[in-house]
């Protein structure tokens, strides 16, 4: 067996792909669209403060593995550490390949000073992190991955711990109550938010950036988080508004017209993205438009407060408004983002009927 490094063009495009093979019998993977995850290692404006690699192990003329090391070097200074982070991490049931990967980051990173691994974890918590420990039998959203079982079984059989676990619920879109009217309406009315509405996409691309600098500061206290430069937001801005639909971009704010929170969500286009099989063309475009027409199920992608309001309660006033429009667009479900296991904001969906439905974990060892 070999570890290659990826350097060529070729190499890069064998990298992106090599999942679809891994996983082409698996109901439950969706596969990633190839000319974003191109971009995303060969231009991502991370790789301003980030030193990335990327291997792949090959064994007799086959790739049977792959993974990614980064140094963020700008996280490291923040937080104190030294710490290089695995990524793009997949593989065959072999523990030897595993191995050989982990140990290749671990071994760059030592030389790169650095004195602990952790992941899995790419740039920033707005690129995909963490490995699925619960949920094998369900389909993820487009922005977060999946893994065979047999992932974390690897993990801990190579000397890795917890660091910390992420979940996702399952909340069935029923007819909003009283109750949820009436504390929304109270919130605004105490607190003096409201709703921002926009009369077309555009308006709405023009509060991006306002929309991400309140993301940093509501996001400070989450694990791995380090605020946004501005073109990482206009990456995102770029990423996210080119499919947002107005009707289901909630943004608050205050009397003085400050947006003090949020909601990004869209329908499902976990099917979609299968369909399309890693390609816009010649049908994937069609594929995605059709599911962001006609859909039973629904992505709840970014969601915050300002931290002055993080005890509020007021994002009950965007989730009613969700709600009613969830309720319009004849959505069955809709699927939360990933939280941190221990945030009381997650305590909101027991008042929902909902079901645990991922459980991921992100893993760390000193090396």
């Amino acid at each position: 067996m070999e570890i290659k490094e990826v350097i060529t063009r070729k190499d890069r495009k064998a990298f992106v792909r090599y999942p679809r093979h891994l996983y082409k019998a698996c109901p439950h993977y969706v596969p990633p669209l190839d000319k974003k995850e191109l971009q995303i290692i060969e231009h991502h404006p991370a790789l301003d403060f980030c030193t990335l690699k990327l291997w792949m192990a090959i064994r007799d003329g086959q790739v049977v593995g792959r993974i990614g090391g980064v140094v963020n070097h700008k996280c490291n200074e923040l937080k104190g550490q030294r710490r290089v982070r695995f990524g793009w991490f997949d593989t065959v049931d072999d523990i030897e390949v595993a191995r050989a990967l982990l140990n290749t980051v671990e071994e760059w990173g030592r030389a790169q000073g650095m004195n602990e691994i952790c992941g899995p974890s790419r740039f920033s918590n707005l690129e995909k992190q963490s490995m699925l420990i619960e949920g094998f039998d369900h389909t993820p959203s487009i922005v977060s991955d999946y893994n065979y079982p047999y992932y974390p079984q690897l993990i801990d059989e190579l000397g890795f711990e917890k660091e910390v676990d992420y979940v996702q619920y399952r909340v069935k879109v029923n007819e909003l109550s009283e109750r949820m009217t009436h504390l929304a309406d109270v919130l605004s009315k105490r607190y003096h938010v409201h709703l921002r509405h926009f009369d077309n996409k555009a308006q709405m691309k023009k509060s991006g950036m306002e929309f991400f600098r309140v993301l940093n500061e509501s996001y400070t206290h989450i694990f791995n988080f380090i605020p946004l430069t501005d073109a990482e937001i206009n990456w995102a801005i770029k990423d996210n508004f080119q499919v947002a639909d107005i009707d289901m971009s909630a943004m608050l704010e205050d009397e003085n017209g400050r947006l003090v929170g949020f909601a990004f969500c869209l329908p499902s286009l976990s099917e979609a993205f299968r369909k399309a099989n890693g390609s816009l063309f010649p049908t994937g475009w069609f594929h995605i438009l059709r599911a962001l027409k006609k859909n039973k199920f629904v992505d709840l992608y970014l969601t915050g407060v300002l931290p002055e309001y993080m005890h509020s309660g007021v994002h009950a006033i965007y989730h009613k408004e969700l709600h009613k429009i969830f309720l319009d667009r004849g959505f069955e479900y809709a699927f939360t983002s990933q939280q941190l296991e221990d945030n009381i904001a997650a305590r909101i969906w027991s008042k929902y009927e909902s079901e645990l439905y991922f459980r991921r974990r992100c893993y760390k060892k000193g090396i």
